[in-house]
């Protein structure tokens, strides 16, 4: 029985990842950021259902071999019901953790191999068991969550994903021009079979998103499968930059301007005065690009 129920699981286990080209040891799962694809419900629930199955067998068997050898099991099962009804006042939280992870299960809020975010904590599902599961950060720490503390699961690898990319250019670029940029861009790499496979919508602008004090903030958007977006990402990030280029296009950077009144004429500066304007417009660089204190 034991070798028969590890076979069939087994297989069925392997059919399932086949069946979805998913590999929980992926060397860089989601393009090394998080965010990839997982298994199916099945094979989720799977190892766990082995692992059931397993206990199972192992307690009808043995209390059958009890049995055969001349021992009376009455009075074992009814102690351990006794046993079973103190252990469940005893340990209510750990009952807590089984039926919250019973529920989670059946509404399939998560599946081995998703990443997911759990109250600030993320990371793909990596192992699940009757009491817990253990998510790992795409950066390597490793996280054990009991089901009991879950409050709530956010899943990013559902179905689809939309990335908005931003992008600064000058306040005299023409954002016509650079909308029908971004629609050749997305026209083009839909061409290409490896990035077609995963652009779900293609890359299109959404036109002048705000104004900050360098320029105008353009935004693009996409729609991919979970974890593709991050590997398209740096594709349109390379083709913009090429297109603008071409384009005559800049991106918009910070400037610093430093006024002294008291110079008329910029062309008899000396060397010592133009030191000065240097070291203060560096200072000011340097004041605008320091990051806030934080506590």
């Amino acid at each position: 029985m034991w070798e028969l129920v590890s076979l069939w699981i087994n297989r069925r286990l392997a059919a399932e990842r086949t069946m979805a080209g998913f590999d929980i040891n992926d060397d860089e799962p989601g393009g090394g950021e998080g965010g990839g694809i997982g298994g199916s419900r099945l094979s989720t629930v799977l190892p766990l259902l082995l692992g059931v199955a397993k206990a199972a067998i192992v307690m009808i068997f043995g209390l059958i071999a009890l049995e055969n050898i001349g021992i009376d099991i009455t009075p074992l099962l009814a102690g351990a019901g006794i046993i079973g009804l103190a252990v469940g006042f005893g340990a209510q939280k750990l009952v807590a953790d089984i039926v919250s992870g019973i529920f989670f299960l059946i509404d399939d809020a998560f599946r081995t191999g998703e990443y997911i975010e759990v109250e600030g904590t993320v990371g793909t599902v990596e192992k699940i068991s009757i009491r817990s599961m253990q998510m790992r950060h795409h950066k390597g720490p490793i996280h054990t969550i009991p089901y009991g503390e879950i409050p709530k699961i956010t899943n990013y690898s559902r179905d689809w994903v939309i990335m908005k990319l931003k992008f600064t250019v000058p306040f005299e670029t023409d954002p016509n021009k650079v909308k029908k940029l971004f629609k050749q861009i997305g026209k083009d790499m839909q061409q290409v079979p490896e990035f077609a496979a995963d652009l779900l919508q293609p890359f299109k602008s959404q036109g002048v998103f705000d104004f900050d004090d360098v320029g105008m903030i353009i935004r693009g958007k996409f729609m991919a499968k979970p974890g593709k977006q991050f590997t398209l990402r740096k594709e349109i990030y390379n083709r913009v930059k090429a297109a603008f280029n071409e384009a005559g296009i800049e991106f918009a950077r910070r400037e610093v301007r430093v006024a002294i009144p008291s110079l008329d004429n910029t062309d008899r500066l000396n060397d010592e005065d133009k030191a000065a304007i240097a070291a203060a417009a560096s200072q000011a660089a340097q004041a605008m690009e320091k990051p806030p204190e934080t506590k």
